[in-house]
């Protein structure tokens, strides 16, 4: 074979293995957000645990995609196109360690509640961990897929998490005024749907690097959109 055909083909088995990694981060974060969402619901410290846990192997990857990235790019010189994937995958591998990283401290509020009595209250975080997920889910299917009608709908999904979240909050406020027995009960609540909250911001910041990935806008800060 050929020395250039040689070089292509490095350059194409490069770039597979960067977007399997990327893919396995993805599936990582999000399995991360259910295990803790559910060791909080359903009251199982043992899945806390597991997302705790298994935030080593999101952290071991997100060095791993940047290390490949700058190889690839000073290896073989990407043409545009694919120095763009590089480099928002990059940036989105960052975006799935935080959202990982939330889902740990989601996971340690978890633990933190099932040692005390259960309140009612608690089960309101489902909805909310529901939306979360499935923005996450979709975001992660519109980078690595390429979907851009995807990646444009998840900007506007993101109000309704905000919606739900500045609301829920507005009621534990509420209850911490009348019933302070279960103060801290409340507290660690405002915290677990903090963390989802901010999951669901990271989820569109992984839509808009899609975006960028596939049309070179760059949408950040209220940047005009590509047509759908």
């Amino acid at each position: 074979m050929p020395q250039q055909n040689l070089i292509l083909q490095a350059n194409e088995d490069a770039m597979a293995a960067f977007d399997r990694d990327l893919q396995r981060m993805g599936e990582l974060a999000l399995q991360n957000l259910h295990l803790a969402a559910e060791g909080l619901l359903q009251r199982n410290t043992d899945l806390c645990n597991r997302a705790i846990a298994d935030d080593d192997e999101v952290d071991r990857l997100e060095k791993k995609i940047d290390r490949s990235g700058v190889e690839i790019i000073t290896r073989f010189g990407p043409v545009a196109s694919n120095y763009r994937r590089i480099i928002a995958s990059m940036k989105v591998s960052t975006a799935l360690e935080r959202i990982s990283d939330h889902a740990v401290s989601l996971a340690r509020r978890g633990r933190k509640l099932n040692q005390r009595p259960p309140i009612p209250e608690t089960e309101n975080i489902r909805p909310l961990a529901e939306l979360a997920s499935a923005q996450l889910r979709d975001a992660i299917d519109a980078f690595c897929q390429g979907q851009l009608d995807k990646a444009l709908l998840l900007l506007s999904r993101d109000t309704a998490l905000d919606e739900a979240y500045e609301a829920f909050t507005q009621r534990l406020v509420s209850l911490m005024e009348a019933n302070s027995e279960h103060v801290k009960d409340y507290v660690d609540i405002l915290f677990a749907i903090r963390f989802i909250e901010r999951i669901g911001d990271q989820s569109t910041n992984i839509a808009e690097d899609a975006i960028y990935q596939l049309t070179a806008m760059d949408i950040r800060h209220g940047g005009p959109l590509p047509p759908s």
